[in-house]
This record gives structure tokens, C-alpha cells and sequence, in this order.
């Protein structure tokens, strides 16, 4: 049984659950330095690529720069304009003389490397290097249970998610598990996770196109195990495996009525399955992988904009008519193991007249229009469509009404 999707996400809640009396910039700049951190570590797996290791170094960085701040700024240490990383050392030990900052000498590596980089272009040898990564992480650890009494694995990145429909579910799920509703809190994230990547492989509007009416499924789920989608993962830097544990602990988010709606297997979605830990891994796999598909994405540095979002064609008759086609000439591969459909036109577009919608082809169909417009009749009264020879009709691109 599917169940629809409720839209009560909303942001609430303190970002700082476990650190109730840090200040709120300071515990702002920790979740800033724990953001960076993933990202450098992330950077840093790169071992072939000196310039993303080089720029994975960097961030690691500015990520125990920014923790250090935070903590200098916490302790009240005396601090004077621009002040950098080694700096702070000296500075937070003055101000707490019974503690020592961790990890001096390898920082101290970790600073001249920074000025190579930066200032040099000198790259760094990456196996030689490879262990910043942990130890940035042990001295973010440090600090923030020596001088903060703040847990650092429970520092949540959320705060850093830019998507807002991801956000509300991921805070609406962690409020869900705080109060010990396990299955509520799995069905958010699964939701959450629809939306940060497996929107993507979904079904198209017109995937049931040409398909007799019963033969359609009445809730279509996006194809999350295919070769492709896996391939997806791996390029966003998500690993397969803690995926799949994520959609065995989750249920399936489909398409029914242009809905969404959760469906779970019986094979693991059920009680025993329901506990805190698998929760809790859920929502920091969730986070991570939400922190993953925005950080590549931003480092782009592009964007692209889909055709109908900007342009629309108006399509008019060459000759006398246009006969626009329920189904295309081209027989897909599966078609050919069945007996043949007898194609039905569903429109002619005669001399003179014109239809304004978006008309597509397609690597296995280059001399036929697929044509969407609500000026082509259809059983709903909304789009319609059809397939028609690209000989018989004139494609006008235009800008679309604003």
C-alpha cells in the first residue's frame, strides 16, 4: 500500500541541540569548519589529481582555522584584526594556560603547504599527504570536547543545505527521531532523498506515451538500482554500498496521479528494522550525500537551463496538412516481441494553422517530431501529444511569454 506524501516540512528547531550554551556564531562557526572539513577530506580522496588534493589541502585549512577561531572567540582570547591559523595557538593557550592546543607540529606542515600552494605553486606529494585528512578531523575532535564540551560527531551539517524542500524534511525527520517516531523520521529522509538526487532517474511525463492503458503501472518509482544511476553516485563522490543499506532502511518514493507517495518493502521495512542507530545512520548518510550533490554541482561553476523552462515552437503545416500520430513509425526494441499496434492519427494540423507546445526527437527517431501542445486534443483537456514526419511540419523556435 502507498501512502501520499505529507507537506507539513517546515524549518524549526535549535541548530545547536548539543551545545546549549555556546553562543550561536560560535557554534556556527564549528558546523562551518566541520562543512570544510568534509569537503577537503572529500577533495583529498582524489589521489591522482594533484590539483584537486591541492584544493582539498586548502579547505582542510580553512577548516581548522575556522575551528580554532571559534574556539579563541569562545574563550575570550585577546584577538587583534586578521588573525591566522598558527597564530591562534599562542593565543588560546595564553587565554587557558592549564590547556594545550593539539597537534602544533602538524599543523604547523599543514600551514607551510598552504603557503606553497597559494603563494609558491608548488603541489603537494598526495601520498605523502593523504593522512591530513584524519588528523585535520582528530584536532576538530579536540578541541571542540576540550575547550567547547561540544561532541563534534553530533554536529549537524544540515544548517549548510542549500535546497529548502530537503532541509524542512531532514529537520522534520531529526525532530521525528528525537521524539522516538523511527518510522515517521525514515519516511521523511526517504522523501529528503527523492529530492537530492533520485528525482533524476524518475519516470518521465511521457513515459507511459503509446502504452495501452491497462498495461500502465499505477505508481511509477524512479530507477535507483540501475548501471546508470550507480554511475551517478560514484561521480558525486556517494558510495553505492551505504546507499543501498539507506534504501533498504527507507521506503520507496514513486509517482501516483503526479503525486508522491511511499511504498515499503516487507522484506526490511518493518519494526525490527525501525531502531535509533539505523535511524541515525539514515539521517547522516542523508546529510552527507545532500552536502555531496551541492558541492559538486556548485564547483561547476555552470548552469543549465532546460528548453522548455525559456523557449517554445510553434509548429506549422509545410504542405496541405500535418498528421500527428498516437505512437511514433519507430518500433521500440520490446515492440518487436509483440504483435504490432496499428498506429491512429490524433490530430491534422491543416494549411494555415498553427499549434504552439515543444516538439522533441531523439537519437532513434531524427526524422519525427514528438509534439507536445495543448492545441493537440487529449482525454484529460490538458497537453496532448503526438508523432509526426519532421518533412510535414515547420519548427519556429521563440522565446517563451513571461
Amino acid at each position: 500500500m502507498t501512502q501520499m506524501e505529507d507537506h507539513s516540512g517546515r524549518r524549526q528547531g535549535a541548530e545547536q541541540s548539543m551545545a546549549t550554551e555556546l553562543r550561536p556564531e560560535v557554534y556556527k562557526r564549528i558546523v562551518l569548519a566541520k562543512f570544510l572539513h568534509e569537503a577537503g577530506a572529500t577533495a583529498c580522496t582524489v589521489k591522482h589529481d594533484q590539483m584537486a588534493f591541492s584544493k582539498g589541502l586548502l579547505l582542510l585549512h580553512d577548516a581548522v582555522e575556522a575551528a580554532l577561531g571559534a574556539v579563541a572567540d569562545h574563550v575570550h582570547a585577546m584577538l587583534r584584526g586578521n588573525t591566522y591559523l598558527l597564530e591562534y595557538y599562542n593565543l588560546i593557550d595564553k587565554a587557558k594556560p592549564l590547556q594545550r592546543v593539539p597537534y602544533r607540529a602538524q599543523m604547523r606542515n599543514l600551514n607551510a603547504l598552504r603557503n606553497n600552494i597559494k603563494h609558491l605553486g608548488i603541489l603537494p606529494d598526495t601520498k605523502a599527504n593523504a593522512h591530513f585528512p584524519d588528523t585535520v578531523r582528530a584536532i576538530l575532535e579536540e578541541v571542540c570536547e576540550d575547550y567547547l564540551e561540544l561532541d563534534y560527531a553530533k554536529v549537524s551539517l544540515k544548517g549548510a543545505i542549500a535546497n529548502e524542500t530537503v532541509l524542512s524534511r531532514i529537520i522534520d525527520a531529526e525532530s521525528a527521531l528525537d521524539k522516538g517516531s523511527i518510522e515517521d523520521a525514515l519516511i521523511g529522509l526517504a522523501y529528503a532523498m527523492y529530492h537530492i538526487c533520485e528525482y533524476r532517474t524518475g519516470p518521465s511525463p511521457f513515459s507511459d506515451v503509446g502504452m495501452p492503458t491497462d498495461e500502465i503501472p499505477p505508481v511509477r518509482f524512479p530507477s535507483v538500482y540501475a548501471t546508470e544511476f550507480t554511475v551517478t553516485l560514484l561521480e558525486y563522490g556517494v558510495d553505492p554500498y551505504a546507499y543501498h543499506h539507506f534504501k533498504n532502511l527507507t521506503p520507496m518514493i514513486g509517482q501516483e496521479e503526479g503525486q508522491l507517495v511511499y511504498w515499503w518493502n516487507k522484506h526490511y521495512g518493518h519494526p525490527a528494522n525501525w531502531t535509533p542507530d539505523n535511524a541515525r545512520f539514515c539521517l547522516s548518510f542523508c546529510i552527507d550525500t545532500a552536502l555531496k550533490f551541492q558541492a559538486k554541482e556548485d564547483s561547476l561553476g555552470i548552469t543549465l537551463t532546460y528548453y522548455s523552462q525559456v523557449f517554445e515552437d510553434l509548429i506549422e503545416p509545410v504542405k496541405e496538412r500535418a498528421v500527428f500520430w498516437d505512437q511514433s513509425s519507430k518500433l521500440p526494441p520490446l515492440a518487436l516481441l509483440q504483435a504490432p499496434k496499428k498506429r491512429e492519427p490524433v490530430f491534422i494540423l491543416e494549411a494555415g494553422g498553427s499549434i504552439v507546445g515543444v516538439a522533441h526527437d531523439s537519437q532513434d527517431r531524427l526524422d519525427e517530431w514528438f509534439v507536445i501542445s495543448t492545441g493537440i486534443p487529449s482525454k484529460s483537456g490538458g497537453l496532448g501529444f503526438g508523432f509526426v514526419d519532421k518533412e510535414e511540419v515547420r519548427i519556429t523556435r521563440r522565446s517563451k511569454a513571461t
